[in-house]
Protein backbone atom coordinates (compact mmCIF):
# COMPACT_ATOMS: atom_id res chain seq x y z
CA UNK A 1 0.00 0.00 0.00
CA UNK A 2 1.20 3.25 -0.72
CA UNK A 3 2.01 5.44 2.45
CA UNK A 4 0.54 9.32 2.35
CA UNK A 5 2.65 10.43 5.02
CA UNK A 6 6.13 10.66 5.67
CA UNK A 7 5.84 8.90 9.03
CA UNK A 8 4.03 5.50 6.96
CA UNK A 9 6.57 6.05 4.46
CA UNK A 10 9.19 5.51 7.72
CA UNK A 11 7.22 2.49 8.87
CA UNK A 12 7.83 0.56 5.74
CA UNK A 13 11.55 1.02 5.43
CA UNK A 14 14.84 0.10 7.39
CA UNK A 15 17.40 2.98 9.28
CA UNK A 16 19.57 4.41 6.56
CA UNK A 17 22.97 4.42 7.39
CA UNK A 18 23.02 8.51 7.10
CA UNK A 19 20.42 8.04 10.58
CA UNK A 20 22.92 5.95 12.24
CA UNK A 21 25.24 8.40 11.65
CA UNK A 22 23.07 11.30 12.83
CA UNK A 23 22.35 9.27 15.97
CA UNK A 24 26.00 8.75 16.73
CA UNK A 25 26.71 12.47 16.48
CA UNK A 26 23.90 13.64 18.79
CA UNK A 27 25.18 10.44 20.96
CA UNK A 28 28.58 12.19 21.69
CA UNK A 29 26.86 15.17 22.38
CA UNK A 30 24.84 13.28 25.06
CA UNK A 31 27.84 11.41 26.05
CA UNK A 32 29.48 15.28 27.30
CA UNK A 33 25.94 16.04 28.54
CA UNK A 34 25.72 13.26 30.80
CA UNK A 35 29.38 13.53 31.47
CA UNK A 36 29.20 17.21 32.99
CA UNK A 37 25.77 16.27 34.70
CA UNK A 38 27.99 13.78 36.49
CA UNK A 39 31.40 15.36 37.33
CA UNK A 40 29.83 16.78 40.14
CA UNK A 41 28.66 14.06 42.09
CA UNK A 42 32.25 12.08 41.30
CA UNK A 43 34.36 15.63 42.43
CA UNK A 44 31.69 16.16 45.69
CA UNK A 45 34.26 14.85 48.22
CA UNK A 46 36.94 16.80 46.95
CA UNK A 47 34.67 20.36 46.89
CA UNK A 48 33.34 19.82 50.44
CA UNK A 49 36.86 19.31 51.37
CA UNK A 50 38.19 22.20 50.12
CA UNK A 51 35.56 25.14 50.75
CA UNK A 52 34.77 23.35 54.20
CA UNK A 53 30.91 22.87 52.84
CA UNK A 54 27.91 21.15 54.39
CA UNK A 55 25.61 18.62 53.61
CA UNK A 56 22.78 21.28 52.89
CA UNK A 57 24.91 23.32 51.11
CA UNK A 58 26.25 20.15 48.94
CA UNK A 59 22.67 19.10 48.22
CA UNK A 60 21.95 23.26 47.29
CA UNK A 61 24.70 23.23 44.46
CA UNK A 62 23.01 20.54 42.96
CA UNK A 63 19.73 21.95 44.04
CA UNK A 64 21.07 25.10 41.39
CA UNK A 65 22.46 22.70 38.88
CA UNK A 66 18.18 21.16 38.52
CA UNK A 67 17.25 24.95 38.55
CA UNK A 68 19.09 25.62 35.81
CA UNK A 69 18.62 22.37 34.01
CA UNK A 70 14.56 22.98 34.24
CA UNK A 71 14.77 26.52 33.18
CA UNK A 72 17.03 25.41 30.33
CA UNK A 73 14.68 22.42 29.34
CA UNK A 74 11.56 24.30 29.04
CA UNK A 75 12.97 27.36 27.67
CA UNK A 76 15.34 25.37 25.15
CA UNK A 77 12.88 23.49 24.42
CA UNK A 78 9.77 25.39 24.17
CA UNK A 79 12.46 27.54 20.96
CA UNK A 80 13.20 23.93 19.55
CA UNK A 81 9.51 24.37 18.09
CA UNK A 82 10.35 27.80 16.84
CA UNK A 83 13.98 27.84 16.56
CA UNK A 84 14.55 24.30 14.84
CA UNK A 85 16.36 20.81 17.01
CA UNK A 86 19.65 21.63 15.40
CA UNK A 87 20.19 25.38 16.44
CA UNK A 88 18.90 24.37 20.02
CA UNK A 89 21.24 21.26 20.06
CA UNK A 90 24.25 23.40 19.08
CA UNK A 91 23.13 25.93 21.22
CA UNK A 92 23.03 24.36 24.20
CA UNK A 93 26.10 22.66 23.83
CA UNK A 94 27.96 25.48 23.13
CA UNK A 95 26.84 26.86 26.37
CA UNK A 96 27.48 24.08 28.94
CA UNK A 97 31.16 23.49 27.51
CA UNK A 98 32.14 27.17 27.87
CA UNK A 99 30.75 27.63 31.21
CA UNK A 100 31.31 23.63 32.70
CA UNK A 101 34.93 24.52 31.75
CA UNK A 102 35.57 27.51 32.92
CA UNK A 103 33.88 26.32 36.46
CA UNK A 104 37.15 24.18 36.85
CA UNK A 105 38.68 27.62 37.33
CA UNK A 106 36.47 28.96 40.07
CA UNK A 107 37.90 29.84 43.21
CA UNK A 108 34.60 30.06 45.96
CA UNK A 109 31.56 28.16 46.19
CA UNK A 110 29.87 31.28 45.19
CA UNK A 111 31.62 31.22 42.07
CA UNK A 112 31.13 27.87 41.40
CA UNK A 113 27.36 27.67 41.94
CA UNK A 114 26.83 30.75 39.43
CA UNK A 115 29.36 29.24 36.69
CA UNK A 116 27.65 25.93 37.45
CA UNK A 117 23.97 27.12 36.91
CA UNK A 118 24.59 28.77 33.42
CA UNK A 119 26.19 25.60 32.22
CA UNK A 120 23.04 23.68 33.62
CA UNK A 121 20.91 26.09 31.30
CA UNK A 122 22.68 24.61 28.05
CA UNK A 123 22.79 21.10 29.74
CA UNK A 124 19.09 21.28 29.64
CA UNK A 125 18.77 21.98 25.83
CA UNK A 126 20.47 19.05 24.86
CA UNK A 127 18.78 16.05 25.85
CA UNK A 128 15.27 17.36 24.45
CA UNK A 129 16.88 18.39 21.25
CA UNK A 130 18.87 15.22 20.60
CA UNK A 131 15.64 13.25 21.54
CA UNK A 132 13.23 14.95 18.89
CA UNK A 133 15.99 14.84 16.61
CA UNK A 134 16.52 11.41 17.08
CA UNK A 135 12.93 10.41 17.50
CA UNK A 136 11.93 12.40 13.96
CA UNK A 137 14.77 10.73 12.11
CA UNK A 138 13.42 7.08 12.75
CA UNK A 139 10.87 5.03 11.79
CA UNK A 140 7.80 4.03 14.43
CA UNK A 141 8.68 0.21 14.40
CA UNK A 142 12.72 1.33 15.57
CA UNK A 143 12.14 4.25 17.22
CA UNK A 144 12.28 2.57 21.14
CA UNK A 145 15.86 1.13 20.28
CA UNK A 146 17.55 4.82 18.64
CA UNK A 147 15.70 6.55 21.77
CA UNK A 148 17.20 4.36 24.01
CA UNK A 149 20.60 4.80 21.98
CA UNK A 150 20.42 8.54 22.83
CA UNK A 151 19.53 7.98 26.38
CA UNK A 152 22.08 5.62 27.03
CA UNK A 153 24.82 8.04 25.50
CA UNK A 154 23.35 9.87 28.35
CA UNK A 155 24.13 7.43 31.20
CA UNK A 156 27.47 5.81 29.35
CA UNK A 157 28.63 9.95 30.43
CA UNK A 158 27.79 8.77 33.85
CA UNK A 159 30.12 5.97 33.87
CA UNK A 160 32.71 8.04 31.08
CA UNK A 161 32.60 10.40 34.23
CA UNK A 162 33.04 7.75 36.65
CA UNK A 163 36.77 6.20 35.02
CA UNK A 164 38.12 9.31 34.68
CA UNK A 165 37.78 10.25 38.35
CA UNK A 166 38.79 7.39 39.25
CA UNK A 167 42.03 8.49 36.98
CA UNK A 168 41.97 12.16 37.88
CA UNK A 169 40.62 13.27 41.20
CA UNK A 170 42.78 11.10 43.81
CA UNK A 171 46.09 12.60 42.28
CA UNK A 172 44.98 15.68 40.54
CA UNK A 173 41.87 17.30 42.13
CA UNK A 174 38.85 18.47 40.99
CA UNK A 175 39.77 21.02 38.63
CA UNK A 176 40.40 18.85 35.30
CA UNK A 177 37.12 16.93 35.66
CA UNK A 178 35.81 20.32 34.39
CA UNK A 179 37.93 21.59 31.93
CA UNK A 180 37.19 17.74 29.80
CA UNK A 181 34.08 19.47 28.95
CA UNK A 182 35.72 21.86 26.54
CA UNK A 183 35.99 19.21 24.62
CA UNK A 184 32.47 19.13 23.68
CA UNK A 185 32.57 22.08 21.60
CA UNK A 186 33.83 19.50 18.78
CA UNK A 187 30.80 17.77 19.47
CA UNK A 188 28.81 21.04 18.29
CA UNK A 189 30.77 21.95 15.26
CA UNK A 190 29.90 18.46 14.01
CA UNK A 191 26.48 18.53 14.72
CA UNK A 192 26.33 22.17 13.06
CA UNK A 193 28.49 20.82 9.84
CA UNK A 194 26.82 17.23 9.60
CA UNK A 195 23.39 16.80 10.65
CA UNK A 196 20.14 18.52 9.06
CA UNK A 197 17.32 20.02 10.37
CA UNK A 198 14.79 17.24 10.63
CA UNK A 199 12.03 16.94 7.30
CA UNK A 200 8.98 17.09 9.93
CA UNK A 201 10.32 21.05 11.70
CA UNK A 202 11.22 22.33 8.56
CA UNK A 203 7.36 21.38 7.21
CA UNK A 204 6.17 22.65 10.26
CA UNK A 205 7.15 25.99 9.22
CA UNK A 206 6.34 25.75 5.41
CA UNK A 207 9.66 25.34 4.60
CA UNK A 208 8.72 22.16 1.80
CA UNK A 209 11.14 22.26 -0.23
CA UNK A 210 13.96 22.26 2.15
CA UNK A 211 12.21 19.40 3.78
CA UNK A 212 12.17 17.01 0.73
CA UNK A 213 15.56 18.00 -0.21
CA UNK A 214 16.59 16.35 3.54
CA UNK A 215 14.37 13.71 2.90
CA UNK A 216 16.04 12.97 -0.61
CA UNK A 217 19.42 13.06 1.35
CA UNK A 218 18.90 11.18 4.63
CA UNK A 219 16.32 8.44 2.69
CA UNK A 220 17.07 7.97 -0.91
CA UNK A 221 15.03 4.68 -0.65
CA UNK A 222 11.82 6.11 -0.12
CA UNK A 223 11.06 7.77 -3.34
CA UNK A 224 8.77 11.15 -3.70
CA UNK A 225 5.81 11.74 -2.28
CA UNK A 226 2.05 10.89 -3.76
CA UNK A 227 1.16 13.72 -6.13
CA UNK A 228 -2.48 13.44 -5.08
CA UNK A 229 -0.84 14.47 -1.58
CA UNK A 230 -0.25 17.80 -0.71
CA UNK A 231 2.99 18.73 1.35
CA UNK A 232 1.32 20.02 4.36
CA UNK A 233 -0.75 16.59 4.70
CA UNK A 234 2.43 14.38 3.81
CA UNK A 235 4.14 15.57 6.81
CA UNK A 236 1.07 15.53 9.24
CA UNK A 237 1.32 19.55 9.47
CA UNK A 238 -1.11 21.06 12.10
CA UNK A 239 -1.63 24.13 12.67
CA UNK A 240 -2.91 24.94 16.15
CA UNK A 241 0.42 24.63 17.87
CA UNK A 242 2.45 27.05 15.23
CA UNK A 243 5.24 29.30 17.02
CA UNK A 244 3.88 30.26 20.54
CA UNK A 245 0.73 28.52 20.93
CA UNK A 246 2.50 25.10 21.41
CA UNK A 247 2.73 25.64 25.28
CA UNK A 248 -0.72 26.46 25.52
CA UNK A 249 -1.65 23.13 23.37
CA UNK A 250 0.25 20.63 25.71
CA UNK A 251 -2.74 21.81 28.31
CA UNK A 252 -5.76 21.58 25.45
CA UNK A 253 -8.43 18.99 26.03
CA UNK A 254 -6.91 16.51 23.80
CA UNK A 255 -3.27 16.41 25.58
CA UNK A 256 -4.25 17.75 29.05
CA UNK A 257 -4.61 14.61 30.81
CA UNK A 258 -1.28 12.89 29.06
CA UNK A 259 0.37 15.97 29.98
CA UNK A 260 -0.25 15.79 33.82
CA UNK A 261 0.29 12.35 34.12
CA UNK A 262 3.74 12.43 32.05
CA UNK A 263 4.90 15.76 34.23
CA UNK A 264 4.20 13.70 37.36
CA UNK A 265 5.85 10.45 36.08
CA UNK A 266 9.26 12.37 35.01
CA UNK A 267 8.72 14.30 38.42
CA UNK A 268 9.00 11.06 40.15
CA UNK A 269 11.60 9.12 38.37
CA UNK A 270 14.11 12.26 38.01
CA UNK A 271 14.13 12.98 42.09
CA UNK A 272 14.93 8.71 42.34
CA UNK A 273 17.36 8.93 39.58
CA UNK A 274 19.41 12.33 40.39
CA UNK A 275 19.21 11.12 44.55
CA UNK A 276 20.68 8.12 43.94
CA UNK A 277 23.24 9.67 41.34
CA UNK A 278 23.69 12.48 43.30
CA UNK A 279 24.70 10.96 46.76
CA UNK A 280 25.70 7.16 46.04
CA UNK A 281 28.96 7.63 46.56
CA UNK A 282 29.11 10.15 49.41
CA UNK A 283 26.42 7.15 51.62
CA UNK A 284 29.37 4.89 49.90
CA UNK A 285 31.58 6.56 51.56
CA UNK A 286 29.62 7.51 54.91
CA UNK A 287 29.22 3.79 55.26
CA UNK A 288 32.71 2.87 55.29
CA UNK A 289 33.78 2.41 51.67
CA UNK A 290 36.82 3.61 50.04
CA UNK A 291 36.46 6.67 47.49
CA UNK A 292 38.13 4.47 44.97
CA UNK A 293 36.33 1.55 45.70
CA UNK A 294 32.34 3.84 45.56
CA UNK A 295 33.17 4.99 42.04
CA UNK A 296 33.32 0.89 41.34
CA UNK A 297 29.34 0.99 42.39
CA UNK A 298 29.31 4.14 40.36
CA UNK A 299 30.53 2.44 37.01
CA UNK A 300 28.82 -0.66 37.20
CA UNK A 301 25.39 1.37 37.61
CA UNK A 302 25.80 3.28 34.78
CA UNK A 303 26.82 0.87 32.42
CA UNK A 304 23.86 -1.16 33.83
CA UNK A 305 21.83 1.62 32.91
CA UNK A 306 23.34 2.08 29.47
CA UNK A 307 22.93 -1.92 28.71
CA UNK A 308 19.12 -1.64 30.65
CA UNK A 309 18.55 0.92 28.28
CA UNK A 310 19.05 -0.65 24.87
CA UNK A 311 17.56 -3.57 26.88
CA UNK A 312 14.43 -2.13 27.59
CA UNK A 313 14.42 -0.29 24.25
CA UNK A 314 14.34 -3.14 22.21
CA UNK A 315 11.19 -4.33 24.23
CA UNK A 316 9.15 -1.53 24.17
CA UNK A 317 8.78 -1.93 20.25
CA UNK A 318 7.28 -5.07 20.98
CA UNK A 319 4.96 -4.57 23.71
CA UNK A 320 3.12 -1.77 24.93
CA UNK A 321 5.90 0.62 26.25
CA UNK A 322 4.09 2.27 28.81
CA UNK A 323 3.44 -1.68 31.00
CA UNK A 324 6.73 -2.13 30.72
CA UNK A 325 7.92 0.53 32.07
CA UNK A 326 5.85 0.35 34.55
CA UNK A 327 7.12 -3.22 35.74
CA UNK A 328 10.52 -2.23 34.91
CA UNK A 329 10.07 0.64 37.64
CA UNK A 330 8.56 -1.35 40.01
CA UNK A 331 10.77 -4.21 39.93
CA UNK A 332 13.86 -1.22 40.07
CA UNK A 333 12.36 0.07 43.30
CA UNK A 334 12.15 -3.08 45.19
CA UNK A 335 16.17 -3.42 43.84
CA UNK A 336 16.78 -0.36 45.94
CA UNK A 337 14.88 -1.18 48.61
CA UNK A 338 16.89 -4.66 49.11
CA UNK A 339 20.21 -2.79 48.92
CA UNK A 340 19.59 -0.49 52.10
CA UNK A 341 19.47 -3.74 54.09
CA UNK A 342 22.03 -6.48 52.66
CA UNK A 343 25.41 -5.92 53.24
CA UNK A 344 26.51 -9.16 50.99
CA UNK A 345 29.01 -7.51 48.57
CA UNK A 346 28.01 -9.87 45.83
CA UNK A 347 24.32 -9.12 46.69
CA UNK A 348 24.99 -5.24 46.63
CA UNK A 349 26.89 -5.13 43.13
CA UNK A 350 23.41 -7.60 41.93
CA UNK A 351 20.80 -5.25 43.29
CA UNK A 352 23.01 -1.84 42.37
CA UNK A 353 22.95 -3.50 38.58
CA UNK A 354 19.54 -4.29 38.57
CA UNK A 355 18.44 -0.91 40.24
CA UNK A 356 20.66 0.88 37.24
CA UNK A 357 19.26 -1.48 34.47
CA UNK A 358 15.63 -1.17 35.54
CA UNK A 359 15.50 2.67 36.86
CA UNK A 360 17.48 5.07 35.27
CA UNK A 361 17.52 2.24 32.06
CA UNK A 362 13.96 2.95 32.13
CA UNK A 363 14.66 6.80 32.15
CA UNK A 364 16.79 6.31 28.97
CA UNK A 365 13.84 4.97 27.46
CA UNK A 366 10.90 6.85 28.89
CA UNK A 367 11.22 9.53 25.76
CA UNK A 368 9.84 7.68 23.74
CA UNK A 369 6.42 7.60 25.47
CA UNK A 370 6.82 11.55 25.23
CA UNK A 371 7.57 11.20 21.28
CA UNK A 372 3.85 8.91 21.00
CA UNK A 373 1.61 11.73 22.74
CA UNK A 374 2.69 14.95 20.75
CA UNK A 375 2.36 15.70 17.56
CA UNK A 376 5.62 17.21 15.43
CA UNK A 377 4.58 21.06 16.29
CA UNK A 378 4.52 20.54 20.22
CA UNK A 379 6.93 17.31 20.36
CA UNK A 380 9.78 19.36 21.60
CA UNK A 381 7.76 21.86 23.79
CA UNK A 382 6.43 18.46 25.60
CA UNK A 383 9.71 17.15 25.70
CA UNK A 384 11.33 20.05 27.16
CA UNK A 385 8.41 20.49 29.82
CA UNK A 386 8.65 16.92 30.53
CA UNK A 387 11.98 16.74 30.90
CA UNK A 388 12.27 20.11 32.97
CA UNK A 389 9.62 19.61 35.18
CA UNK A 390 11.21 16.16 35.63
CA UNK A 391 14.81 18.42 36.78
CA UNK A 392 12.61 19.84 39.79
CA UNK A 393 12.31 16.59 40.59
CA UNK A 394 15.68 16.29 40.14
CA UNK A 395 16.17 19.69 42.55
CA UNK A 396 14.25 18.18 45.38
CA UNK A 397 16.08 14.59 45.01
CA UNK A 398 19.32 15.66 46.64
CA UNK A 399 18.43 18.46 48.70
CA UNK A 400 16.25 15.89 50.52
CA UNK A 401 19.30 13.78 50.59
CA UNK A 402 21.45 16.28 52.01
CA UNK A 403 18.99 16.93 54.89
CA UNK A 404 18.25 13.42 55.50
CA UNK A 405 22.65 12.98 55.72
CA UNK A 406 22.54 15.95 57.99
CA UNK A 407 20.27 13.78 60.49
CA UNK A 408 22.81 10.94 60.31
CA UNK A 409 19.80 8.47 60.18
CA UNK A 410 20.47 4.52 59.72
CA UNK A 411 21.82 3.45 56.54
CA UNK A 412 18.84 1.72 55.22
CA UNK A 413 16.87 4.43 55.44
CA UNK A 414 17.99 6.23 52.62
CA UNK A 415 17.53 3.86 49.89
CA UNK A 416 13.84 3.03 51.38
CA UNK A 417 13.11 6.68 50.97
CA UNK A 418 14.42 6.60 47.15
CA UNK A 419 12.89 3.40 46.73
CA UNK A 420 9.38 5.39 47.62
CA UNK A 421 9.16 7.50 44.45
CA UNK A 422 10.23 4.71 42.09
CA UNK A 423 7.04 3.16 42.81
CA UNK A 424 5.45 5.61 42.06
CA UNK A 425 7.15 6.24 38.89
CA UNK A 426 5.35 2.93 38.07
CA UNK A 427 2.05 4.13 39.23
CA UNK A 428 2.12 6.81 37.47
CA UNK A 429 3.02 4.84 34.35
CA UNK A 430 0.20 2.45 34.38
CA UNK A 431 -2.25 5.26 34.98
CA UNK A 432 -0.78 7.01 31.39
CA UNK A 433 -1.56 4.07 30.21
CA UNK A 434 -4.97 3.24 31.35
CA UNK A 435 -5.80 6.84 30.53
CA UNK A 436 -4.73 6.83 26.80
CA UNK A 437 -6.15 3.41 26.07
CA UNK A 438 -9.35 4.85 27.38
CA UNK A 439 -9.22 7.78 25.18
CA UNK A 440 -8.45 6.32 21.98
CA UNK A 441 -11.46 3.88 22.83
CA UNK A 442 -13.76 6.32 23.13
CA UNK A 443 -13.03 8.33 20.28
CA UNK A 444 -12.22 11.68 22.49
CA UNK A 445 -8.60 11.72 20.85
CA UNK A 446 -6.59 10.36 18.68
CA UNK A 447 -3.20 9.82 20.42
CA UNK A 448 -0.20 9.58 18.02
CA UNK A 449 1.15 6.65 20.56
CA UNK A 450 2.89 3.71 18.67
CA UNK A 451 2.09 0.92 21.47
Amino acid sequence: MEATTFDQALSQTSVPRRVYAIAAIAGVAVVFDGFDLQALSYTLPKLVAEWHISSVEAGLLASYTFIGLFAGAVGLGAMGDRLGRKRILVSGIVIFALFMGSAGFAQSYEQFVVLRFCAALGMGGVLPGAITMLGEYTPSKFRGRIVALGGGCFTLGFSAAAVLAMVIVPDHGWRPMFHVSYFALIAAALVAWIIPETPQYLASRGRYDEAFATVRRVFPALGAAPATVAPGAYFAVEDEAAGHKAFRTLWTPRYLQSTVLLTLLYLFLQFVVYALDFWMVSLLVKHGMSLVGSYSYAIEQALAATAGGFAIGWVLDRVDKRVALAIAFAAGGVCLFLFGLTDSVWALYVLNALAGALIIGGQNVVHSLVMGTYATEVRATGLGWALGVGRLGGVLGPLVGGFLLDLDLPYPVYFIVFAVPALLTSVTTLALWATQVRQVREGHVLLPVES
